[in-house]
């Protein structure tokens, strides 16, 4: 017994110090993509919602995030409704923003209802020029991002709309991978270890009754001591 609490203490011990530096040690932001660990976890991935595609690059809405190609952009969104090439690189829309994005899909600027934005953005488009365009549920605008400003056009000229594309398997599935990875933190792991919740119910009990043996460990060291002061 004093050989199994000894083990037990050792392994509370380092769980609970690299808990301590969780932060330091950046395991709230570091991941686990092992699919054994995932699907011990049970970790259920929703599918693809919508995915735009231009030239070789496509956008794709899973849950509340969003993946250009197969790198998630920060931030929770709620819906995707298309994707369009500029000059600078990439436009995004949702409902009521617009993302701006450079040719490698790094996040420039995020423009919402402060900048004007219009709400319940139902396409996006561009026309051969590149200006973009958004459809709302009130008009067809032009959208000066430099600005910025949208303004609604009586008649609108020949516009591309964004439309959502289906993508092939490797992609769906890569982005699930991607997707279910960032569900799964060493911070929770450690953590679930650290009490026993890994292993279920069972470790829970299993770790209960270690602290029972640490009680009893204790109490009879103290009887066995207070007996030879005796």
């Amino acid at each position: 017994m004093g050989i199994v609490s000894a083990l037990f203490v050792i392994f509370l011990s380092v769980s609970g110090l690299a808990l301590h530096h969780s932060a330091k040690l950046s395991l709230d932001d570091s991941f686990i993509d092992s699919s054994v660990l995932l699907d011990w976890y049970d970790i259920e991935v929703p599918d693809l919602s919508d995915s735009y595609r231009v030239d070789n690059h496509t956008v794709s809405s899973i849950a509340d995030t969003f993946y250009f190609d197969r790198r998630r952009l920060p931030g929770n969104y709620s819906a995707l409704k298309g994707l369009v090439k500029t000059e600078f690189g990439f436009v995004l829309a949702t409902p009521n923003q617009l993302l701006l994005l450079t040719d490698a899909g790094d996040l420039i600027e995020t423009l919402s209802s402060v900048h004007g934005v219009p709400t319940n953005i139902q396409q996006l488009g561009a026309d051969s020029d590149g200006l973009v365009y958004i459809r709302d549920s009130g008009a067809v605008r032009l959208a000066d991002l430099d600005a910025p400003e949208f303004s609604a056009l009586a008649e609108p000229p020949a516009l591309n709309w964004s439309v959502p594309e289906s993508v092939d398997a490797s992609h769906t599935d890569a982005i699930h991978t991607a997707y279910a990875a960032s569900l799964l933190s060493w911070e929770r792991l450690i953590l679930d270890i650290h009490s026993g919740r890994v292993f279920g119910n069972i470790g829970v009990v299993l770790v209960d009754i270690m602290a029972l043996l640490f009680i009893f460990m204790a109490v009879t060291g103290v009887w066995i001591w207070s007996r030879r002061r005796a």
